[in-house]
């Protein structure tokens, strides 16, 4: 979003003489002194909010939300009352550029020399397996492990250097702090540390916390209460009642 449609397709839309870009996202931008501010769509199940954490100020005053204050079955009514084809599509419920391959199979193509099998181990370093390569694994995931126990193994670590992946039961899961970097501000607290909900992935509901300075563009979370799957590469996302202030 901030790279190509925010970003080269915004910068080619106003080389046309278009002052904005509309997109389908589900979220909701209102005016504000010199900007404008973002907030979570109405249809709580179909927010997108969290995908625009890291647009500029300056990229979400040309942007244009216009399904954010619609819930999706409405959307899907007035396409049908149009005769719009197709009314009703499937769902992208993955990496929606990367058609009919897996992303591990869109990364093996790029001519990215990977690492390869490795050990499994688990959190006292234990080796109980082997993996099939890295790329093919995230904190969280469950699935592909083959490792037989007493509870399923997940993902708790990816040991980059050592070619390892590590796992633990899902107790193991849980995170209270981390840090984020490359940190966009829309709206940045006045105070530090600032009381704020933090969403780490899509579907993830948010979770209370607080947030403060860790150098130049990072902040330190810290959640209240553990929270699980927070795994390094993803997007954190910074809110406010619902208006998002920020993300990295």
């Amino acid at each position: 979003n901030p790279g190509i449609k925010f970003g080269a397709l915004l910068r080619h839309a106003r080389l046309l003489g278009a002052d904005s870009l509309a997109t389908g996202h589900y979220a909701r931008l209102t005016p504000d002194a010199g900007g404008v501010r973002l907030f979570r769509g109405v249809d709580p199940a179909k927010d997108q909010s969290y995908f625009l954490s890291r647009l500029t100020p300056d990229q979400l005053a040309h942007a244009r939300f216009p399904l954010g204050s619609m819930r999706k079955t409405e959307v899907r009514r007035i396409a049908a009352r149009e005769a719009l084809v197709p009314t009703v599509t499937s769902e992208s419920q993955d990496i929606c550029f990367i058609r009919n391959q897996t992303y591990s199979d869109f990364i093996a193509r790029q001519g990215i020399a990977l690492p390869g099998p490795g050990p499994i181990v688990d959190t006292e370093g234990r080796e109980i397996g082997r993996h099939k390569g890295l790329h093919l694994y995230t904190v969280g995931q469950r699935r592909g492990i083959d490792c037989p126990a007493q509870a399923p193994y997940y993902v708790v670590g990816i040991d980059r250097e050592n070619n390892r992946l590590v796992v633990g039961f899902r107790e193991s899961l849980g995170q209270e702090a981390f840090e984020v970097g490359d940190v966009n501000w829309i709206r940045k607290p006045t105070d530090f540390p600032a009381a704020v909900s933090v969403q780490v992935r899509y579907r993830h509901r948010g979770a209370e916390a607080s947030i403060e300075p860790a150098g130049t563009n990072r902040v330190r979370v810290h959640f209240r209460s553990p929270q699980k799957a927070v795994a390094p590469g993803q997007g954190a996302a910074f809110y406010i009642g619902d208006e998002v202030i920020g993300g990295g």
